[in-house]
C-alpha cells in the first residue's frame, strides 16, 4: 500500500484502515504518518500482528482490531506504552501474554466474541458499556500481574530448591572426599612409621649398640650428613614439581597414543568400550613391573651391574693403554668421586620421593581423570552424534579425505616396513660392524699411546 493512499485516509490524527480486505498491517507506511494516533484496523482478514508492530508505533493512543482473524497478540505488545483504548471484538484469541500487564496507560478494553479460556473470559466480562469495558482493562491488567508474580516467585522458589539441592550434594560429595583423604592420609603415616620401624632395625642390627638405638629414636629419619643441609635450598621443590608434570605429561601422551593403537583409530564409544579390558590389563602389567623395577634390592642389582660394566670397561682400557695409565688415574678417581656423589643424591632423592610422595594417591588421581575424560568424551560424543548438521559436513568431508587417508595409510605401512629391514639388518650385522669399530679403536688408541710415549720421552 502506497503511503499517498494512506494519506487520503488519515482525518486529523485519525486513520481509517477499515474494510479493506488486509491480510497484513502496513507498519511502514502508518509508521511514516506520525500525526495517526488512532487508528482503526477492523473488519479485515488479519491473523496476526508483525513483531515490529509494537515498535514501530510507540505513539498509538486508540486502536481498533475488531472482526479480524487474531489467534495470539505478540509479547512485546507491552511497547505501546501510550495505548490507552484497545478493540479485539469479534476474534480468535484464547489467551493474552503475561506481559500484556505492562500497559500502564490502558483504561478501555473489549474482549468480548473471543474464545477466551474460562477464567480469563470471567475476569474480563461482557463489555457492553463504558463503564464495563474500563473496569474490563483494570481487570485483566490485575489479574495477568497477579498470575506473573507468582510465575516469578515460584521460578524463584524452584532456583532456591535446586541450589539448596546443590549445595547439599556438595557437601556430602565434601564429606566423602575428607573421608577419603583423612584415610589416605593414616594409611601413609602408617607406612612411613612402618619404614621408619624397618630402618631402625636393620640399623640397629648393623651397629648392635643400646645407644645406637637411642639415637635412631631421637632422629626417626636418617638422611645422609653431608646432603642434610640441600633440604632446604629452593629450587628443590620447582625441580620435582617439574619432573611430576613431565612425566604426567608422558603419561598422558603414551595414553592417547595407546587408546589409538588399542582402538585401531576407532575412537568412538564402542571401539573404546571393546578395548578397554585389555588396556587395563596391559596397563595393571606394565604398572606391577614397574613397580617391581624400583625395588631398593632392583636397583642396587642394577646399580652392581652398571658399576661391573664400567669396571670392566675401564680394566680394558687400561689393559690397551698400558704405560699411559698414570696420565689417566686422576681422570678416573675425579670420574669416580664425581659417580659417588651422584649416587648418593640419587639414592637420596629416591628415598625422598618414596618417603613423601603418595603413588597410590597419584595412580589414583591419574586414574580419576582418565575416568572423567572417558565420561566427558561419551558426552561429548553423544551430543555431537546428535548434531544433523555437523555430521553430513563431516560424511560430506570424509568423501573427500578417503584418499588421504588411504595415502597415510600406506606410506604407515611403508615406514613400519622400512624400520622392520632396519631391525633386522642391525641384528644381522651388527656384531660384524661391531668387531670392525672394536678393532680400529684398538688401532687408534696404540697409535696414540705412541704419540704420548714420544711427548714424553
Amino acid at each position: 500500500m502506497e503511503k499517498n493512499t494512506l494519506r487520503d485516509k488519515l482525518d486529523g490524527n485519525e486513520l481509517d484502515l477499515s474494510m479493506m480486505s488486509l491480510t497484513e498491517v502496513p507498519v511502514k507506511e502508518i509508521a511514516a504518518l506520525p500525526r495517526a494516533t488512532k487508528i482503526d484496523l477492523s473488519n479485515n482478514q488479519l491473523a496476526s500482528l508483525p513483531p515490529c508492530f509494537a515498535q514501530s508505533l510507540g505513539n498509538i493512543t486508540h486502536l481498533e482490531l475488531g472482526s479480524n482473524k487474531l489467534q495470539e497478540i505478540p509479547a512485546n505488545f507491552f511497547k505501546l506504552q501510550n495505548l490507552k483504548h484497545l478493540d479485539l471484538y469479534n476474534n480468535q484469541l484464547t489467551d493474552l501474554p503475561l506481559s500484556f500487564c505492562q500497559l500502564r496507560s490502558l483504561k478501555w478494553l473489549d474482549l468480548k466474541g473471543n474464545p477466551l479460556n474460562p477464567s480469563l473470559r470471567k475476569i474480563a466480562g461482557d463489555c457492553l458499556n463504558q463503564k464495563e469495558c474500563e473496569a474490563a482493562a483494570r481487570n485483566i491488567i490485575a489479574h495477568l500481574k497477579k498470575l506473573q508474580t507468582q510465575m516469578e516467585t515460584e521460578k524463584q522458589e524452584k532456583l532456591k530448591k535446586e541450589k539448596e539441592k546443590a549445595e547439599a550434594l556438595a557437601r556430602v560429595e565434601e564429606e566423602k572426599l575428607a573421608k577419603k583423604r583423612a584415610e589416605k592420609k593414616a594409611a601413609r603415616e602408617k607406612r612411613k612409621a612402618e619404614q621408619r620401624a624397618q630402618q631402625e632395625s636393620q640399623k640397629m642390627a648393623v651397629n648392635g649398640s643400646a645407644g645406637t638405638e637411642k639415637q635412631y629414636n631421637a632422629v626417626p629419619k636418617p638422611a645422609p650428613p653431608a646432603l642434610k643441609h640441600k633440604k632446604t635450598k629452593s629450587g628443590r621443590w620447582s625441580f620435582l614439581a617439574w619432573m611430576n608434570m613431565l612425566l604426567f605429561l608422558c603419561l598422558l601422551g603414551l595414553t592417547g597414543l595407546g587408546l589409538y593403537v588399542y582402538t585401531d583409530g576407532n575412537l568412538t564409544p564402542d571401539g573404546i568400550a571393546a578395548a578397554l579390558p585389555h588396556i587395563i590389563e596391559n596397563a595393571n602389567i606394565l604398572a606391577s613391573l614397574t613397580i617391581e623395577a624400583f625395588y631398593p634390592e632392583n636397583l642396587a642389582r642394577t646399580g652392581q651391574a652398571v658399576l661391573e660394566s664400567v669396571s670392566d670397561a675401564w680394566a680394558i682400557l687400561g689393559e690397551l693403554t698400558r704405560d699411559i695409565s698414570i696420565h689417566t688415574q686422576p681422570v678416573i678417581k675425579s670420574v669416580k668421586e664425581g659417580w659417588l656423589w651422584l649416587t648418593e643424591v640419587t639414592l637420596w632423592i629416591y628415598n625422598w620421593i618414596i618417603n613423601n610422595i603418595d603413588w597410590e594417591s597419584v595412580l589414583e588421581a591419574i586414574k580419576s581423570a582418565g575416568i572423567f575424560m572417558y565420561e566427558q568424551w561419551l558426552v561429548i560424543y553423544e551430543e555431537l552424534r546428535r548434531n544433523e548438521a555437523l555430521m553430513s559436513i563431516i560424511a560430506r568431508v570424509r568423501t573427500y579425505t578417503a584418499g588421504v587417508e588411504e595415502y597415510f595409510g600406506v606410506m604407515w605401512g611403508f615406514i613400519l616396513e622400512r624400520i622392520w629391514f632396519i631391525v633386522e639388518y642391525i641384528q644381522e650385522e651388527g656384531p660384524v660392524k661391531f668387531a670392525a669399530v672394536k678393532e680400529q679403536a684398538t688401532a687408534a688408541l696404540d697409535s696414540a699411546k705412541q704419540s704420548i710415549e714420544g711427548l714424553v720421552r
